[in-house]
């Protein structure tokens, strides 16, 4: 005779894991990241659950990213916190299925990084103010003693990670945490590109003009000019479509990301 597996039971419709998964997401997010939630045994206790029940559960908020597991001495069920890769992995993935193109992305992000300049502009924040301005004090004097030899791998990295640094800039004077994530996507779907796919990589020209656009922009927002930061924004998401343009205009996402070189 054949085994016949059991069904989890329910409660009121939910099963006994799918309401054991509910109460770790609730205990993970009321934690600060890194926060020690418990070893197995309490959580178990906590939980009021079976040990099957709970290594189930914890299997699918692990996945989500809001809870780590660490095993032997000093180990337990530990709060964490998902980050924007996993995110835009999946919103990789998600476009791939509808066979979308680059160029989609681009043309999606313009009016949020205009929106994320315009709320920057508005805010009166006096830290996040003076982040800013060291920001475009550095930028002014890197760009002052840029040459176009300057641009080998790693003074490109530095770019990147000057870019990245202006972003979260702006995404703490927005406020605005649903552009911050959105911005972060950007950033991390863009790392992926492969080099032939990158628009600026190779090229030192186009990243001086680049930097010479941000740093316009990152003073019309320390200006609090709101209308010429959404100005300024635009000419630099309008400069970055018409290079895409020119070479990866047709390109899809099947062609990108998961794609093996």
């Amino acid at each position: 005779m054949s085994e016949v597996k059991s069904k989890p039971r329910k409660i009121g419709g939910a099963s006994l894991v799918d309401e054991a998964a509910k109460k770790l997401r609730i205990l993970a997010l009321s934690r600060e990241h890194g926060e020690f939630l418990g070893s197995e045994e309490e959580m178990i206790e906590r939980l009021q659950v079976s040990r099957p029940t709970l290594r189930q559960a914890s299997a699918r908020v692990v996945q989500e990213n809001l809870v780590s597991i660490k095993r032997g001495v000093g180990g337990g069920y530990f709060a964490s916190r998902p980050g924007s890769l996993s995110v835009s992995r999946m919103a990789a993935l998600y476009l791939m299925s509808r066979n979308a193109g680059l160029s989609e992305t681009t043309a999606a992000m313009k009016p949020i990084r205009a929106e994320l300049a315009m709320r920057a502009a508005a805010c009166t924040d006096a830290e996040l103010r003076a982040k800013l301005r060291n920001f475009i004090e550095q930028q002014t004097a890197a760009l002052s003693a840029y040459t176009d030899s300057d641009e080998d791998s790693q003074g490109y990295r530095e770019f990147l990670r000057s870019e990245r640094e202006f972003g979260q800039i702006l995404g703490a004077m927005s406020q605005n945490s649903v552009l911050i994530l959105l911005l972060e996507i950007l950033y991390d779907f863009s790392s992926q590109l492969r080099r032939g796919q990158d628009v600026l990589i190779d090229r030192p020209d186009r990243v001086r003009t680049y930097r010479e656009l941000r740093l316009k922009l990152a003073n019309t927002i320390l200006e609090g000019d709101v209308e010429m930061a959404e100005l300024a924004s635009h000419r630099c998401s309008t400069t970055i479509d018409e290079w895409m343009d020119e070479g990866l205009k047709n390109t899809m996402f099947t062609d990108t990301v998961l794609h093996d070189d």
